[in-house]
């Protein structure tokens, strides 16, 4: 199958985006980029270890002045996401109608371009992060994969949670709570959780924004050819795995504000960041800090 030999080789594809760049471009030494690697290392730890933190205890300050249910924007995106939803529910049946002659090939075509394109664009800028020393580059990225993986065992859940048929399984799109495995689409969902990353990198500009979302909508529309999903489970998808990375994104942001909270690894100093001194000042080993 040709999406299984693209997948197939999608990791090697990734490995030489991600490792090899830096060193073709220019003469940057093996040492500077191993040590941004092993920081990205640490970034990763200390940041699942206080987003594990933060949504445990989240209940705590659901009445403080700084909570969601105080600021008019979160009803808004709230409100926003459940008119797409809706609509594109009401859409079900005439998506359905017009892509289930899709075709096999056409559908597995579009569902590998978009896996190809969504992964490469999330290794290419980690890539460029190791390249030009940019730290936000490869913190966008890598924030991007953990976006993804968090939603698609957040899909998992769901999944069960509405066991929706398949529209293979029923000619109704209203068939919840049937053991099926429909909403949302575990195949989506990650892509779009990829897409959030690399558009934010670029402040969510139209002109990045459009072609990465387009790219991830892509797989969607090939699941729907090959008449796995309903085009609510798309949208469901892509609202959970776009939603998931924004919410890591602004988590991670917010832990570069507070210094003082329990990490695994010690605090860089600010000073690490540059790529002149990176390779000698850059702290070793595990450390603790906590401040009551």
């Amino acid at each position: 199958m040709m999406r299984t030999s693209v997948l197939m080789h999608l990791p090697w594809v990734c490995f030489v985006l991600i490792l090899f760049p830096a060193h073709w471009a220019r003469a940057a030494s093996l040492a500077e980029t191993g040590s941004e690697i092993t920081s990205d290392f640490k970034y990763l730890a200390n940041n699942s270890l206080l987003d594990a933190e933060d949504v445990i205890t989240s209940p705590l300050y659901i009445a403080s002045p700084q909570s969601p249910i105080f600021n008019p924007k979160f009803y808004l995106v709230l409100g926003g996401a459940g008119a797409l939803w809706g609509g594109s529910y009401a859409l079900d049946p005439t998506m359905h109608n017009n892509l289930r002659s899709m075709g096999h090939n056409n559908a597995e075509l579009l569902q590998n371009i978009s896996y190809a394109s969504v992964s490469a664009s999330t290794a290419a800028l980690y890539g460029w992060g190791l390249y030009s020393g940019d730290d936000r580059a490869r913190h966008d990225a890598l924030t991007a994969g953990m976006g993804a993986g968090v939603a698609t065992i957040l899909d998992i859940g769901i999944k069960a949670a509405f066991g929706r048929l398949r529209p293979s399984q029923s000619p109704s799109h209203t068939q919840f709570f049937r053991g099926g495995q429909s909403f949302v689409s575990g195949d989506v969902t990650p892509m779009f959780g990829l897409a959030a990353g690399v558009s934010d990198y670029f402040d969510n500009r139209p002109e990045v924004a459009v072609p990465i979302f387009s790219l991830a909508l892509l797989d969607g529309f090939g699941r729907m050819g090959n008449d796995k999903h309903w085009f609510s489970d798309v949208v469901g998808a892509a609202l959970l795995g776009t939603g998931t990375t924004e919410l890591l994104l602004w988590l991670h942001r917010k832990h570069e504000e507070e210094p003082a909270r329990w990490r695994l690894f010690a605090a860089s100093d600010p000073g690490l960041n540059q790529r002149s001194t990176i390779s000698s000042t850059v702290p070793m080993g595990m450390g603790a800090s906590y401040n009551w």
